[in-house]
């Protein structure tokens, strides 16, 4: 068992200013690169480490802290984005090249990446990614490590789109039984992160 999970589960809040002290400086940056913005980086990864203290009960034994860390936080930066995004679509057109560039989807800190490219969570993934049926498997690959969109996928492997969805969803189902939950999350991240 982890010994700094457990005090954690236990309310220890020295410990947990020492997760706060040690991941703070990274996290900021890694915010940073979406928002652009100090206050509001700040604001997102405060609200980070308060979704650390207030599932701390409900952490696994085995969780990896900056892995839980940095996953929350993504998603609230993305989140941020979406609602960026959403706002700014009222004010001028924009295609989907753009709203990436602009939301900083594809630029991950170094320090992010290397948690990304451990070798547990890519073996995890191989292994899970095995246990898919060939077509859905392909299909898959296409969507989350080429960045195909449905209708590109449809056209080449002359299936429908509706065809495309119901691979890419029985795909995200399995594996998200296969791999452990921390790591189920990075599969929907896969096409901005490899």
């Amino acid at each position: 068992m982890n010994l700094i999970i457990k005090q954690l589960q236990d309310g220890n809040e020295k410990v947990f200013e020492q997760i706060v002290r040690e991941y703070w400086p990274r996290m900021f940056k890694f915010a940073l690169i979406y928002t652009q913005n100090n206050e509001t980086s700040q604001e997102l990864v405060q609200d980070t480490f308060l979704v650390l203290w207030n599932n701390r009960a409900i952490l696994k034994d085995n969780t990896n802290l900056i892995t839980y860390l940095m996953v929350v936080l993504r998603n609230k930066c993305l989140n941020l984005l979406e609602q960026t995004r959403i706002r700014q679509l009222y004010i001028e057109e924009i295609d989907d090249e753009t709203i990436y560039q602009r939301a900083n989807l594809y630029v991950l800190h170094d320090e992010a990446s290397q948690i990304v490219e451990s070798e547990d969570l890519h073996k995890a993934i191989e292994r899970a990614l095995s246990k898919l049926p060939d077509k859905t498997r392909e299909v898959f690959m296409l969507s989350r490590y080429d960045g195909l969109k449905n209708q590109q996928i449809a056209e080449t492997k002359n299936i429908s789109q509706k065809t495309v969805e119901y691979h890419i969803s029985k795909a995200l189902q399995i594996l998200k039984e296969e791999l452990p939950q921390d790591y189920w999350i990075w599969i929907f991240l896969i096409r901005f992160i490899i």
